[in-house]
């Protein structure tokens, strides 16, 4: 699941990469998302039960920023809105549905 060239660079080129060629604009979005699964994790231990309760809760997010956008909620509220939807890709990429699969 990971670009072995892109994970052979040293760590602020790999964050130039993920700023679009700024590694502060880099470190930002890194920690922000890693700050935003965190809290997702915590806030719901489990992710979905299930792929098809996963793309449910991706379908979901990205209504959301969706909604943000068309009401005109501002860059703040869509940003957050991103931010969300990207948690919930994030962890649907990791198999966390899976794991609840696993356990029956």
């Amino acid at each position: 699941k990971c670009n072995v060239k892109v994970a052979t660079l040293p760590e602020v080129q790999q964050m130039r990469i993920l700023g679009n060629g700024n590694s502060g604009d880099g470190y930002t979005v890194f920690y922000t998302i890693l700050e935003a699964l965190r809290r997702a994790r915590r806030l719901h231990p489990v992710f979905a039960e299930g792929k098809y309760q996963a793309l449910g809760r991706i379908s979901a997010e990205v209504g959301e920023l969706v909604q943000a956008v068309e009401k005109n909620e501002g860059p703040e509220r869509e940003k957050a809105e991103i931010i969300d939807s990207i948690v919930v890709l994030i962890r649907a990429w990791l198999d966390e549905h899976e794991f609840i699969e696993a356990m029956r």
